[in-house]
């Protein structure tokens, strides 16, 4: 297997250490129990089906990129930096929309098994549905032939990871300054039989998505528009039925509905602060003219 030599690269045969724990050999029951209660189905870490964990959340964290935010959900960690637009490469032709390339990435410390620093497939597929739920919000129109490459590295994964990724990307795309349509806010559900938990775990998913083939089991990411309604990139995997489908989305609908309160405020904030900023230069460039205004005078009555 080829190395990065620009990289600090642990050994290649190296294991976590809580797969020598008691639940390595447990069955699919036996994490089930441990994840959820056997008898009521809720969930064993206090918290409701329609409660999601914490979120925190800050902009402009990367000096070098010309947008950035940090998004925290829980223990699930991201960062995502935005860079100014380019000329598309290797591209002959004119193209009246813009592009948007997009780029996700796991650290190698962020999940339980070490990630290889080459690309896989699960990293290509996240990015893919993040280009997909931005494409309808940026206005590219306003570029044409260039694109904005927006770069996702995730530094822990503890489950819904896509969803914090896409809230991420559009922070730090308004943080960059960059023409939108909208904000846009995105969130995970897990289903598991008749029930809907909002934002999993990286436990609660994994054993939603090993359930039974017959039965509903799953993980459900939707990115929304908030001001618009409008939906711009939804994504399943696993097998769940029509109702549920839509009761699914309608939780998913009212918990964006309740993030993009927090994200205007993060705007408004970032705003707020940036004129204030304006104006304590202002007010430094004008005091020095006032003090040789006052020493000419001085100077004129002598």
């Amino acid at each position: 297997m080829p190395i990065d030599q620009k990289r600090i690269n642990g050994p290649e045969g190296s294991l976590p250490y809580q797969i020598f724990g008691s639940t390595r050999d447990k069955a699919f029951q036996d994490r089930l129990e441990d994840v959820l209660d056997p008898t009521t189905g809720n969930r064993k870490c206090n918290r409701q089906d329609t409660e999601s964990r914490k979120y925190f959340m800050k902009l402009g964290v990367v000096s070098t990129a010309k947008g950035s935010a940090y998004l925290e959900l829980g223990n699930t960690k991201v960062i995502v930096s935005v860079f100014d637009p380019r000329e598309i490469p290797k591209q002959n032709t004119f193209r009246e929309l813009g592009e948007l390339y997009c780029d996700l990435k796991f650290s190698p410390f962020a999940c339980v098994h070490r990630k290889n620093p080459q690309t896989d497939a699960e990293e290509r597929s996240l990015a893919a549905a993040m280009t997909k739920a931005l494409q309808p919000v940026v206005c590219r129109h306003l570029f044409p032939n260039f694109q904005i490459d927006i770069f996702a590295n995730v530094l822990e994964d503890d489950g819904s990871v896509l969803g914090a990724v896409i809230t991420a990307a559009g922070l730090a795309l308004s943080d960059a300054t960059i023409s939108m349509f909208d904000i846009v806010t995105a969130t995970t559900v897990a289903v598991y039989g008749d029930r809907i938990y909002l934002d999993p775990t990286l436990a609660e998913e994994r054993l939603c998505l090993e359930g039974s083939r017959s039965g509903n089991h799953g993980v459900i990411t939707l990115a929304k528009l908030h001001t618009l309604d409008q939906t711009s990139e939804i994504r399943l995997a696993g097998n769940v039925s029509l109702d549920l489908l839509k009761k699914a989305c309608q939780r998913l609908n009212e918990a964006n509905n309740d993030v993009a309160p927090v994200v205007q405020q993060m705007l408004v904030s970032k705003v707020q602060k940036h004129m204030s900023e304006i104006e304590a230069e202002e007010v430094d460039d004008e005091e020095p003219e006032d003090k040789e205004e006052l020493e000419t005078s001085g100077v004129i009555n002598e």
